[in-house]
């Protein structure tokens, strides 16, 4: 009883501190850089200063590291990873809309930049998770959990073996049905919302893919539990996949008209920080809802 009340306590004052300081700071850090008419409607790279930009979303990164990898550590991975996307979800909720960033600079440039700025984020996150990621700690909270681990040796082996890139392929198609599907505008609520609701379907098609493909015909081989890093890292490939795709469709000559008649697609209306929340917050819960089924079926001949 002592311990579980221990637990939760390192849960709450985790929450407490990534909502309430972490998530507040790098969110005022963000809302600092601006577009070069002065307003607010910037991302990192994408504002008036590259350099200023660059300093900006590099000290951002090193807090969250930094605050990852001691939650990881001290509490658990799961809650590392949950907290680590609540400062993003901060970031890309204060950040500017993504519209008026292409109303401001309809170039090819600055969708080569918000594709940078997101394979930076996914770096940065990377190896917070890795370090956070102790491989010699089975447990999360007393209970084997092998499949949030993110250890340089177990991705490995999760992407190299086919049914984990077929996965992680399946989370980005999941990811960008969603943004074509529902991504509406670009105001903040539209993408965090859409990043949110991309990760758990991506989640939840790469967990679905990893359990079908990595069964053998005669179905006597099980894949095993589906590990979330190909899944987490395929949704936050597509805040560097999209603006990459629109480069050719509809392509940066098309980016203003688009935007003057509301009619940016999805994928383009989805920030870089958004992708990564969707990644680390999305992913968790469609992939929790396949692990969950498969247990039951998996159940119901022990009951008979």
């Amino acid at each position: 009883m002592i311990q579980v009340i221990k637990q939760v306590s390192k849960q709450w004052i985790a929450r407490a501190i990534s909502l309430c300081v972490v998530g507040p700071i790098c969110a005022g850090l963000a809302t600092g850089v601006l577009a070069a008419d002065g307003s607010h409607n910037a991302t990192f790279l994408t504002g008036s200063s590259l350099t200023s930009g660059l300093a900006v979303l590099a000290l951002v990164c090193i807090l969250i590291m930094f605050m990852g990898i001691a939650i990881g550590r001290l509490v658990d991975r799961r809650e590392g990873i949950l907290n680590i996307a609540f400062v993003l979800g901060w970031i890309a909720w204060t950040t500017g809309r993504l519209g008026e960033v292409f109303r401001s600079a309809p170039d090819s440039k600055t969708l080569i930049l918000l594709a940078f700025e997101a394979l930076i984020i996914l770096v940065a996150v990377l190896i917070t998770m890795i370090l956070m990621s102790n491989p010699k700690a089975k447990n999360v909270a007393g209970h084997p959990d092998d499949v949030s681990r993110f250890d340089v040796a177990y991705l490995k082996s999760a992407l190299g073996q086919t049914h984990g890139l077929f996965a992680m392929g399946a989370a980005v198609v999941g990811s960008f049905i969603v943004a074509v599907l529902f991504g509406q505008n670009d105001l903040p609520g539209q993408s965090v919302g859409v990043g949110f609701g991309a990760g758990i379907v991506g989640g939840l098609m790469g967990a679905m893919v990893w359990s079908s493909a990595g069964t053998s015909k005669d179905k006597k081989t099980q894949p095993g539990p589906t590990p979330m890093a190909p899944l987490i890292v395929g949704v936050m490939l597509c805040g560097f996949l999209a603006p990459m795709i629109g480069l050719i469709k509809p392509g940066s000559g098309e980016l203003l008209a688009l935007v003057a008649k509301g009619d940016l697609p999805g994928y383009l209306i989805v920030s870089p920080m958004a992708w990564a929340m969707g990644g680390l917050l999305g992913v968790p819960i469609g992939h929790s809802w396949v692990e969950h089924a498969a247990h039951q079926a998996g159940a119901v001949p022990a009951k008979a």
